[in-house]
Order: structure tokens, then sequence, then C-alpha cells
């Protein structure tokens, strides 16, 4: 039964350490940092892009929680 927890605290920090990153990139999409936007060539398709990362990020964050929080 260690194990199992373990394991399960493996992904669940893995699964939030992910979408931190996507609402990290989301954020640093939306201000154009480094000039992402002509690098990527995303200049009308913004919103749709920033409203899947971010949804993506809370709930991978939200799951991950919860699979750290199992017991």
């Amino acid at each position: 039964m260690k194990l199992r927890g373990a394991v399960f605290k493996v992904v669940g920090v893995t699964q939030s350490v992910i979408g931190a990153l996507a609402v990290i990139f989301a954020y640093l999409l939306y201000f154009d940092y480094f000039d992402l936007q002509n690098l990527l060539n995303i200049s009308g398709d913004l919103p749709l892009y920033l409203l899947v990362l971010i949804l993506f990020g809370l709930f991978s964050i939200i799951s991950g929680f919860c699979f750290i929080c199992e017991k």
C-alpha cells in the first residue's frame, strides 16, 4: 500500500507541474514575451489557444492535487 501512495504522489506532482507549465505558457503567449505569437504564427486564434491552455492547466492542477490527497 505504501508503493501505491508513493505512485499517486509522484503522478499528482507531475500532473500539477504540467498544468502549471501550461498556465505559464498561456501567460507568456498572452503578453507576447519572446515574440511567441509571431514565432508560432497565431495572431487570429489567440483567444482560443489561451482558453484551451488555461482550462487544460487548471484541470491538470486540480486533478494533480486530488491524486496527492488520495488515501
